[in-house]
């Protein structure tokens, strides 16, 4: 009987181990600054401090490990470099295919090793977009959940724009694979004042999560790689598709339906795609009753990449993007008009498509990479009045073709204990502009007409020399920029300075940086000769790991702006306040600005079953036309805080998951309106001789997430339940004059937004 009942047992043990389900995490560790291959690396895989598995390279610098789904930490160490960890989800049916990028760090033979940070670079936030998925309310967009982060501000909940330290959304730079690019954002009008469209922003983004393997944010303080931005970089790249075999993901919510698919190309060869296709369902959030202003709005869009390695670390990308968006809103009939707005339709229709490869050869003497893209960006808005008895008649056009041909070549070599990089980046900007407005006095003085086009290069060498002398970093480098439409040019030095002293992360840095102007300031009457906008950026930055899951990043800030174009004679009217308005005419370069704060955030990270982000800061962002007196400019909030947390419980191949998010930020400002002028000419004018005097009362929004995910063989299904502003909390948007109701009209911001997804990786 002791026999039978063994064999039952073990039978039922066996059956149980058949059931369990594993899934395989695959991979490959290279240096971060040469691509050089790592054989022999560490790779250990840890479940709350418990060392699940380990591996090492193989010659080629990969791993395979096979894990159980569920959270990890996953921590790589190799002699000589800092040790990397991140957050690993493991789920049924997804392969991931990771890239490791170790940083040398010859200190580690001298002292104890250097507590793992995984950012080399002062001022960088690296997004997964593990972490873009779980965070509650961002709409997939890894730009969203910036607004977790201190000092970054979303300006209107219906769009993805940003100010960063109190700049204006104008001064973010777009970067994909390394290449800038247009705006790649449907409805890039979104959330405006004017409801002109922007060069910054928009509704969503057009590059879907599917798609995406991390987003890293550079504000301020600038490496010499990077340059023509003064609040930051969003420097996005794909991920690489599976080499292994066929997979797919299948998303369904109110906002969209998304598809991706990769896999093999030839798989002998280790090439791969990834393709993914989305079109918008947003209409059903209206049939919900969430407010949109009783607009039609649609888009589309369609992205991949195509991965070939090449022998010995040299690799081949070839990546493409496509999004197509409108809004509509019809005229009411003219017993249904209660504002300004009913009276009019609106149409808008906008484009971004781009297409790129990036060539990494197989690294030598020197590693040598070279990119090239060209993306390119159409809008068109019209807003036609119902035709009615003078002096109700008021019609706008907007014309916008932006296209950018963007390329890099630069080589790194290294040099003892550390490396010299050379490069050059070189961008092509033809944009053409038409936008005319048309009110009551015919050609409205008070509203920009413009039409033309501004083209030239952009030239941009750099040098760049990281070298650790003693037990300090050093980065240093130079950076020249040379625009060819006006000869407008810029020598910026960029250094930065880190010591580790027990467990603690000291970086003093100092760049100057420079931007182009806004296309519709170049085409404004006497501005076509202004000059780069520059920022002289000092900060002071502390990093520290308490333990293995909790760390803390702070920083002091002061950055000096000056050329900044203003109004000759007045004391109130500067481009530091730009975002989509148009300028006025005859500007000079003469003006000054300075932002400075204290910023800083906790995090634990997600190793285990809850994480948890306290973020928060104090700034001023001012500008002067006088050199000595100092204003608040329109985007000085003054404040930031935000707390995100999250906790999940599992039971067998079961996890649920609540995620919670509390925004309270600063209002930002805006000029008074000259009511008689705004009723006088047919649109909302603005006083800009009292400065940014009004400010919006302080911005309240809670985030909720609730999901469940289920693991069986061969596929997670994923249900989830974000619910943006779960109070319903009425934030201000903007004023206007509304010239039907004859009053200062106040626009809110978004109310409720609930949002379903269904999601199947298989």
């Amino acid at each position: 009987m002791n026999r039978y009942l063994f064999l039952i047992l073990f039978f039922f043990s066996f059956i149980s181990r058949a059931q369990e389900i594993t899934q395989s995490v695959a991979g490959k560790v290279k240096e971060a600054t040469t691509n050089e291959l790592l054989p022999g690396a560490n790779v250990s895989i840890f479940q709350k401090d418990k060392l699940v598995i380990g591996a090492s390279t193989d010659a080629q610098g990969k791993f395979s490990l096979t894990l159980i789904p569920g959270r990890y930490k996953m921590e790589v160490s190799f002699t000589g470099y800092q040790s990397f960890e991140q957050e690993l989800l493991v789920i049924a049916g997804k392969s991931p295919l990771l890239e490791i990028t170790l940083l040398e760090s010859p200190t580690v033979l001298e002292e104890v090793t250097i507590k793992p940070t995984g950012i080399s670079e002062p001022g960088v936030t690296s997004l997964s977009i593990e972490k873009t998925l779980r965070v509650p309310a961002n709409f997939f967009d890894p730009v969203r959940m910036l607004s977790s982060y201190p000092g970054v501000v979303a300006t209107n909940d219906q769009a993805n724009s940003i100010t960063v330290k109190g700049y204006s959304p104008n001064g973010v730079l777009w970067r994909l694979q390394g290449l800038d690019i247009v705006n790649p954002n449907h409805t890039a009008n979104a959330g405006t004042l004017s409801d002109k469209p922007t060069v910054s922003g928009g509704g969503v983004s057009i590059l879907s999560a599917q798609l995406l393997d991390k987003t890293d944010f550079h504000s301020g303080n600038l490496s010499p790689r990077y340059g023509n931005a003064l609040a930051g970089v969003m420097d996005m790249s794909l991920r690489t598709g599976s080499t292994g075999k066929m997979q797919y993901t299948a998303q369904a919510s109110l906002i969209g339906i998304d598809l991706a698919a990769e896999g093999p190309i030839i798989k002998e060869k280790q090439s791969s795609f990834l393709v993914n296709y989305r079109y918008s369902t947003i209409g059903l959030l209206s049939q919900m009753g969430v407010d949109f202003g009783d607009e039609t709005i649609n888009f589309q869009d369609v992205s991949f990449n195509l991965n070939f390695p090449a022998k010995k670390g040299g690799n081949l990308s070839v990546f493409g993007f496509a999004g197509w968006s409108k809004n509509l809103f019809d005229a009411k009939p003219e017993a249904e008009w209660e504002e300004e707005k009913d009276r009019y339709t609106i149409k808008y229709d906008g484009s971004s498509i781009g297409a790129g490869l990036v060539n990494q050869f197989k690294p030598g003497w020197a590693s040598v990479s070279f990119g090239a893209s060209v993306s390119r960006q159409e809008q068109n808005r019209t807003s036609q009045g119902a035709i009615v008895l003078y002096p109700n008649v008021y019609k706008e056009a907007y014309s916008s073709n932006r296209t950018i041909v963007s390329s890099f070549l630069k080589g790194v070599h290294r040099i003892n204990n550390g490396f010299l990089e050379l490069g050059v980046n070189t961008s092509y900007l033809t944009n053409d502009m038409d936008v005319s407005t048309v009110t009551q006095l015919y050609i409205d003085p008070f509203t920009a007409n413009v039409n033309g086009t501004v083209s030239g290069f952009l030239m941009q060498p750099y040098s760049a020399w990281q070298q650790y002398i003693g037990k300090f970093n050093l980065n240093a480098g130079i950076r020249y920029v040379n625009f060819s439409y006006n000869q407008s040019d810029s020598f910026e030095p960029r250094v930065s300075i880190s010591r580790n002293v027990m467990d603690n992360l000291f970086t003093l840095s100092y760049g100057l940086t420079s931007q182009w102007q806004q296309t519709q300031t170049y085409l404004t009457t006497g501005n076509n000769q202004l000059p780069f906008s520059k920022s002289n950026q000092f900060t002071l930055e502390w990093r520290r790991k308490f333990n293995t899951d909790i760390s803390v990043v702070s920083s002091a800030y002061y950055h000096e702006l000056f050329n900044i174009p203003n109004a000759p004679g007045t004391q109130y009217y500067s481009l530091i306040n730009q975002w989509e308005d148009f300028p006025e005419a005859n500007l000079v370069a003469d003006g000054k600005g300075r932002n400075y704060g204290i910023d800083g955030y906790v995090e634990k990270r997600f190793y285990g079953d809850m994480y948890f982000m306290v973020s928060g800061s104090v700034y001023k962002s001012q500008f002067s036309n006088t050199g000595s007196q100092f204003e608040d400019s329109r985007f000085s909030g003054n404040f930031t805080s935000s707390l995100l947390t999250g906790k999940e419980w599992k039971s067998k191949n079961k996890v649920f998951g609540v995620h919670a998010r509390v925004l309270y930020l600063g209002g930002l400002r805006q000029a008074p309106i000259d009511e008689a002028a705004s009723e006088f000419v047919g649109t909302t004018i603005y006083d800009y001789s009292q400065g940014y005097s009004i400010k919006y009362p302080d911005y309240f929004r809670t985030d909720l997430r609730v999901s469940w995910r289920k693991n069986k063989p061969g596929y997670t299904r994923t249900l989830s339940i974000d619910v943006q502003n779960l109070t319903g909390q009425l934030n201000v948007a903007y004023q206007y004059f509304d010239t039907y109701t004859k009053e200062v009209t106040t626009k809110y911001q978004l109310g409720i937004i609930p949002v379903i997804a269904y999601r199947v990786d298989f």
